[in-house]
Parts: structure tokens; sequence; C-alpha cells
């Protein structure tokens, strides 16, 4: 069962007073003419919007026959999705295929050794609230989590192309290896209870085996005047482990926070909207 949250309630991410729109406005919006973000060629590839192996390990053959389905916010409609390499699980040709595949290939392998221990380790990664970063890469950790970070920084950047937002040059001169620190994008990892427990619950007394993917709105804050966008912030999960982000264009910091190797993942619950905060969208 594949599910997209598009609620409004972002972990760790403090109210502004500020405008708020829920897309970026079409005078504020940035052309990419069709143009990779990252290089500036021509953009022919999709980038998937969740980790392709993330999907093909949540969704295993029989999950398909039985029925994958995307929910959007609170509609009821439930949109069918056929494999692992739907484009409805992709975002629009924001990048170049050079920048998708060998640019980045570092970053795509950190992030499966991620990905994959996390799913392993669930269970004592939510007792123990996080994770030591060198108990998945070993001593190499330092590298690998900054892989892993500029793997999440694509995904923000792919999002932010793909709705009109201008990616700062210092971002990309972060991406390139020019410098080495991240600005503007702030990120934090979180552990979603209640999709824990549901996950559990599925698994434990009804047989079903699968997971859950989601993607938060894009939320654009602007100053007073509304002429110019000021921070953008969504979020994405995969199952029980939500990362939340901004990306503050006034802000020379950014980065996701570790004690050492160990990177905090604080559990939560999300608050009621629109009814029982337990029930999950298409679930």
């Amino acid at each position: 069962m594949l599910t997209q949250d598009v609620s409004h309630a972002i972990m760790g991410l403090k109210p502004r007073r500020h405008v708020m729109e829920g897309s970026v406005p079409a005078g504020l919006r940035h052309d990419y003419q069709g143009r990779c973000w990252w290089c500036g060629d021509l953009a022919d590839s999709r980038e998937h919007r969740y980790k392709k192996s993330d999907v093909v390990r949540n969704f295993e053959k029989d999950a398909w026959r039985a029925g994958v389905v995307r929910v959007k916010g609170n509609s009821k409609r439930q949109e069918y999705i056929q494999g692992a390499s739907s484009a409805k699980l992709k975002f629009a040709k924001v990048l170049c295929a050079r920048c998708n595949n060998e640019q980045s290939q570092a970053f795509d392998r950190s992030y499966d050794l991620f990905a994959e221990y996390l799913h392993a380790e669930e269970g004592a990664i939510v007792v123990a609230g996080g994770v030591r970063m060198g108990a998945i890469f070993g001593s190499n950790w330092r590298e690998k989590t900054s892989d892993l970070l500029k793997y999440f920084v694509k995904h923000v950047c792919c999002r932010l192309a793909e709705d009109g937002v201008r990616i700062p040059d210092s971002v990309l001169d972060y991406l390139n290896g020019v410098r080495s620190d991240l600005p503007h994008i702030s990120m934090r990892m979180a552990i979603n209870l209640s999709v824990r427990d549901l996950t559990v619950h599925l698994r434990d007394f009804h047989g079903v085996h699968g997971g859950s993917l989601w993607s938060g709105p894009h939320q654009v804050w602007l100053n007073s005047t509304k002429t110019s966008i000021e921070s953008t912030n969504s979020h994405f999960g995969i199952n029980c482990y939500f990362l939340s982000y901004s990306c503050d264009m006034r802000s020379a910091c950014g980065g996701l926070t570790l004690d050492g190797d160990w990177l905090d993942m604080p559990s939560y619950r999300p608050e009621p909207q629109c009814g029982d905060p337990r029930r999950l969208p298409g679930l």
C-alpha cells in the first residue's frame, strides 16, 4: 500500500509571521527552460521521488497484483500505481541523465546502505531513538554520511526545481564539492510512531506485509510584500522514518546535525487533523 501524506504538520519547523502560500505564486516561479537544475544541460531524465530500491523493498510482486495506491491529502480517491518504475513515482524532467546517474552515483550508493540498515534494524532504531552512522558505514562513516546528505540535497533540489523555486548557487557549489558546508537547506529526521504502530498492527494481526512512502506539501513562505520567496519547507518519508527539510534563502547555515556519529531521530505522533490522526490516508 503506497500512500502520499500531504498534511501540514512538519516536524521541527517553527511558523513565521510572513505570508505562506500552498505553492509558488506564478510571478515568482523560476523558469528552468527545460534545463538541468544542476549543470544546465538539457533536462532529459526523471529522478525517483522515492528510491526505486525502497519501492521494490516495500512492495513485493504480490503487492502490485493486490493493488498499490497513492492517496493525495484527505481525498478518498485511490490512484493505482502499476509498478516500481511508474512515472507517478518520479519527478518531472528537471535533471539530465549524467547528473542523475554518473554525477550522483556515490550519493545513491550511500543512501542504499542507509535505507537497508534502517529497514533491517527498524525495531532497535525506534527503541534507541536514533542510529550510529559508524554502524552503517564503518570507519569511513564521515565520507559516506556526507554522500548521504548530498543524496537528500539532490532530492530537495528536484522538488524545488519541479515547483519553480530557484536553487541557490551556493547549494550547487556544495554538491560539486566547491564548498564543504551545506548552506540554506536544514534537515531533521524523526520517527512517526503512528505509522510504525499501524504497520506492526497490519503485519501481526492481518498478515499484511509492506510499507508506505510519504511526500509532504511544499509550503512556500514569502516576504511581507509577496515580492520574494524567503523559504520553503516540506518532508518525505520511508515507512516510519520522516525527513523534514527547510530551504531558507536568507540563511548561510544548513545540514543534518550529528553528535559525533550519532543521528538523533526523536519519536512523535502527528497532531489530530480532520479526524483520527492514526487513520492514515489509503490504509
